[in-house]
């Protein structure tokens, strides 16, 4: 077993390194800024750039990335793309290594959490100093591209977008004379009248502000301050502890479960597939698993709290490295403005991809493959993203453990927001 995982590591090592170093000659200046020209490569010599991603090849995103690129090369003679699969941790580690040993791709297509991560390194372009970046911005919703954004500059340019609404079985909710909540306050007590007899009103999948924070941001609070320096009184404030105490009384109730808060309860979507959750707030992807149970469901933007409905924001960005020269530079962003068209984009959400590009979320084909596209779209007018920092994947973890642990009742709901606070400090003082 052993050998065959080291034999495999060697494999991968080898890929990248024959991938990067055909394709890209290293030119790392100290800022993070660049001189891309609008020079295409079949003016000059041919170029190869190397594109590290995740699609997912099990939905068939791969075939159409393939079908995309060979369109491009097509339509740019001079350049050739090669792509490389990698899963979400390998992309994150390798990028690690790679500001070592300088082995890195020319582009590469990841979660928004790595923006800030890289950016620390050092290794990233500046997106927003290319040519025709304001133009490409525009055309792109604001919310997700600001994902990619440090300060006043721009390390990324949005590839893909998500956010969450509210799932809801139709069946559970004209059982019981239910409308669809338009408010928290309704939603927490719709689930309380869907719950009992072995059905929970509502399934929430983990802890982290992924899950929480909607609900925190709709009712005026925060996690962290603005300037993201400290979380003293904002994930231990009142309205913060008043949303997770709601949440512990629900679950001491029994009309709120899930599989993190415990461990006996059933996946969020074995329950839905069972007919034992009524509710829950979640991506895209459950109303592909909805539809693969044959469950009646509906949607909804994410109920509004005294703030209005704030969801949050997921997806990924395509970034660039500063290990490129200038050509695959250029040819490198050609690549992504191309990724960004509205044709490429509706190709995309063909295979389950939420476009980012204006043109292609009102698209008629984009709407046909996702047809709750309408409402995801109304919710990202007002979606958000998890703080930008370089930090934020260790202090979404402890927040989760700490809301854990006040929801199960573990700890005072005080207590383990007060915890929380002091562990997220001491993580923004290791800067």
């Amino acid at each position: 077993m052993k050998i065959r995982k080291f034999a495999s590591a060697i494999m991968v090592i080898a890929m990248i390194s024959a991938l990067t170093s055909c394709t890209s000659s290293p030119n790392v200046s100290s800022g993070a800024t660049t001189s891309v020209s609008n020079t295409t490569a079949s003016n000059t010599q041919p170029v190869t750039i190397t594109f590290w991603h995740n699609y997912d090849e099990s939905a068939g995103q791969i075939d159409v990335l393939n079908q995309l690129i060979t369109q491009f090369e097509n339509d740019n003679p001079g350049i050739k793309v090669n792509q490389l699969y990698l899963e979400w941790s390998a992309l994150k580690n390798n990028v690690i290594a790679g500001a070592t040993t300088k082995m890195l791709p020319d582009v590469l297509r990841g979660d928004i959490a790595f923006v800030p991560q890289f950016q620390s390194l050092n290794v990233l372009v500046e997106m927003s100093s290319l040519p025709d970046y304001s133009s490409l911005a525009a055309k792109l919703l604001d919310a997700p591209n600001s994902t990619a954004k440090m300060g006043d500059k721009f390390y990324g340019v949005a590839a893909d977008t998500n956010t969450k609404i509210l799932f809801y079985n139709k069946d559970l909710l004209t059982k019981a004379g239910l409308s669809v909540p338009t408010t928290l306050d309704e939603m927490w007590n719709s689930a309380a009248k869907l719950s009992g007899s072995g059905k929970y009103g509502f399934v929430e999948a983990w802890t982290g502000i992924w899950n929480v924070g909607p609900y925190i941001w709709s009712s005026g609070g925060d996690v962290l301050s603005k300037d993201y320096s400290t979380a003293t009184g904002y994930i231990n404030g009142p309205i913060t502890v008043s949303v997770i105490q709601k949440l512990a009384d629900l679950y001491k109730a029994k009309q709120l479960t899930g599989p993190t808060l415990d461990p006996g309860a059933a996946g969020d979507t074995d329950g839905w597939a069972a007919g034992t959750y009524a509710m829950e707030v979640d991506g895209p992807w459950r109303a592909v698993y909805c539809d693969q149970a044959k469950i009646n469901y509906g949607a909804a933007i994410l109920p509004a709290g005294s703030k209005g409905s704030i969801s949050v924001l997921g997806g990924e960005d395509f970034m660039m490295f500063q290990t490129s020269d200038d050509a695959h530079k250029a040819a490198s962003w050609k690549f992504i403005q191309f990724m960004d068209s509205k044709d490429a984009q509706v190709a995309m959400a063909k295979v389950g991809q939420m476009p980012v590009n204006k043109e292609a979320l009102t698209d008629q084909t984009a709407i046909q493959a996702i047809p709750l596209l309408p409402v995801f779209s109304q919710a990202l007018q007002t979606a958000r993203p998890r703080p930008v920092i370089p930090q934020w994947s260790d202090i979404e973890d402890v927040i989760a453990t700490k809301v854990n642990e006040a929801i199960t009742g573990v700890k005072p709901v005080q207590q383990a927001m007060d915890e929380a606070a002091d562990a997220v400090n001491a993580i923004l003082a290791k800067k």
